[in-house]
């Protein structure tokens, strides 16, 4: 049993870092688009349709699936006010009880927001614009985001358990800045 928790862990992980890629990738092409958009409007005198809808599309994709990753990875923000100033194992527990809560919550979201999303594939919803995409797409990136943050919370909260059974507590509260993110590849 625990062999297949660990499998299914390194799955979760796995599609949580390949979510986090896709992205970051989404970020560069959004606003590749935007620029490009502007430029063609600007420069050129062009008409465009769909290039704000697609970088609204691509940067719902990286917020709601991109959450996992940032999950997995601990870069979320954090108001940790009272936090650092709790003793280790209590400040654990904190983290533990506020995963939870926090996983429930995301678990809520991503079980109301299947219905939606489904309700878009039978109706064959698009969008209003000119370009009109089917809204199935950027509808789904709200379930299956939710979903991938609620099994990453699980495996967090799980790893969080088993250390603090083990007595292994940090004895001091790691504070990051955006200046001390490690990027891959930079």
């Amino acid at each position: 049993m625990r062999k297949l928790g660990r499998r299914l862990a390194a799955i979760i992980d796995g599609l949580s870092d390949v979510s986090g890629g896709v992205a970051a990738i989404c970020l560069v092409v959004a606003a590749f688009l935007v620029t490009e958009g502007i430029v063609a409007r600007k420069v050129f005198g062009l008409s465009t349709i769909w290039q704000i809808e697609a970088s609204i599309f691509l940067l719902i994709f990286a917020v709601f699936v991109g959450a996992a990753f940032v999950q997995k990875t601990e870069h979320h923000l954090n108001v940790d006010l009272v936090l650092v100033y709790l003793p280790p194992r209590a400040r654990e527990i904190v983290v533990i009880i506020v995963s939870i809560a926090t996983c429930l919550l995301v678990a809520i979201l991503a079980w109301l927001s299947w219905p939606m999303w489904w309700e878009a594939v039978i109706t064959k919803e698009r969008s209003e614009s000119l370009w009109s995409p089917p809204m199935w797409i950027p509808y789904f990136f709200l379930p299956f985001g939710m979903t991938l943050l609620f099994l990453q919370y699980v495996v967090f909260i799980a790893r969080k358990i088993k250390a603090l059974r083990r007595g292994e507590v940090a004895t001091e509260a790691v504070r990051a800045e955006i200046k001390d993110i490690e990027i891959p590849g930079v």
